[in-house]
């Protein structure tokens, strides 16, 4: 009779909960589709997407919030980056995302773009940023809670900062590189929240200075992971990183790892039991090929040939490719990257990974120079080929 109701329980497991059982699988596919999309902006008629937004999950409620976009035109046709502070909150159903804010107005304290964030068990913390007033240094913390949205500041960062990165073990958050007035940082800094008052703590320097980076911290592990990124060099074009880095908790080192199969940034990234996986992301030729011609043109003095110039710079931003599609995967046992078989509608920079329930989550971005999405991509995770 025993073994009858050990056998029963199995086959009810194994029936019921089929998820359960592929969560202990290897992942070895995302099947990615459009759930739902981000609403206009205050003021706007239609949805055009933004990118550098904050996104992350708390008490099963994905919040996206702020953002950029050019609403008047693209930048090389003299379009202004304008920047926004609105929030919306949305409940994840069986099949797509449900907005629940529909009618209401949630706004962030100020507009910002392009800050670090990561989300953890007391909310989503969102530090740095920007607006049009500047690189800020304010660091928040959001939360869900009987349906109502709470917004609380934390520590200030030691400087203003975009565009770094942060990841989360326990109560402590850790922040990596990101930009000053002055351009890439190699710092890296953490931030117990449970012990607030003591402020952020600078520790051993990142390998190299680096923004648009992605930094993960595999389950059960004792390394942090920083991922591909870039760095400008004034004069000349960027730096753009393949290379992969682990800081030892213990020891307080950092130590190379094998390095992405190319050069990639302004990826998002998601951790799923001890895996890493690295999400579309810029390679860099087209970038590249944007900032030469920015480079001649600010040394070029013939007005004639500066506009020449100019107008190669505007072809090759309006004909931009689109990022890549792909999904690389890092088995941090065997320190080895592979890729996955299937591949996203579009390629997406400027934006978040973020893992809800059992599936990821991928909210606007940039698909292009300049141009956006208001689509929110959500990825299945598969056990099968």
């Amino acid at each position: 009779m025993k073994n009858f109701i050990l056998y029963l329980t199995f086959l009810l497991t194994s029936i019921l909960s089929p998820e359960l059982s592929a969560q202990n699988q290897p992942i070895k596919n995302i099947d990615w589709s459009v759930v739902a999309t981000i609403p206009p902006a205050s003021k706007q008629t239609s949805a055009i997407g933004v990118a550098g937004a904050i996104s992350g999950t708390y008490n099963h409620i994905l919040l996206i919030a702020g953002g950029t976009n050019f609403p008047a035109g693209m930048p090389w046709n003299g379009g202004k980056k304008k920047y926004y502070d609105d929030i919306f909150l949305y409940l994840k159903t069986k099949d797509n995302l449900r907005l629940i804010t529909a009618g209401k107005t949630l706004k962030l304290p100020f507009n910002l773009a392009y800050s670090a964030v990561c989300s953890t068990s007391q909310g989503i913390v969102v530090a740095g940023g920007e607006n049009e007033n500047g690189l800020s240094k304010k660091v928040l913390i959001l939360n869900w809670q009987n349906e109502q949205l709470h917004i609380n500041f934390l520590p200030d960062l030691p400087n203003t900062l975009t565009n770094a990165a942060l990841a989360v073990i326990g109560e402590v958050i850790y922040l990596a590189g990101g930009e000053t007035e002055s351009g890439a940082t190699d710092h890296f800094l953490s931030l117990d929240l449970a012990n607030q008052q003591e402020g952020w703590k600078k520790m051993n320097n990142l390998p190299h200075p680096v923004s648009h980076t992605v930094l993960l911290h595999p389950a059960n592990g004792n390394e942090i992971f920083l991922i591909g990124g870039r760095k400008r060099n004034p004069g000349d074009t960027s730096t753009i990183y393949k290379d992969v880095s682990a800081f030892d908790l213990e020891k307080g080192l950092w130590k190379e790892k094998q390095p992405l199969p190319y050069t990639l940034s302004a990826a998002s990234g998601i951790s799923i039991g001890k895996d890493l996986f690295i999400i579309s992301g810029d390679l860099g030729e087209t970038f590249h090929q944007a900032e030469k011609l920015i480079a001649e043109i600010d040394m070029e003095k013939d007005p004639v040939k500066k506009e020449r110039l100019n107008q190669q710079k505007i072809k090759v931003q309006a004909g931009h490719p689109g990022f890549s599609r792909s999904v690389l995967k890092y088995d941090a046992a065997q320190n080895v990257w592979s890729t996955l078989k299937g591949i996203l509608p579009y390629g997406t920079v400027t934006t978040n990974a973020v893992h809800l329930d059992q599936e990821v989550i991928i909210a606007g971005g940039e698909i292009k120079a300049g141009v956006r999405t208001p689509n929110i991509l959500q990825g299945r995770l598969k056990s099968n080929k």
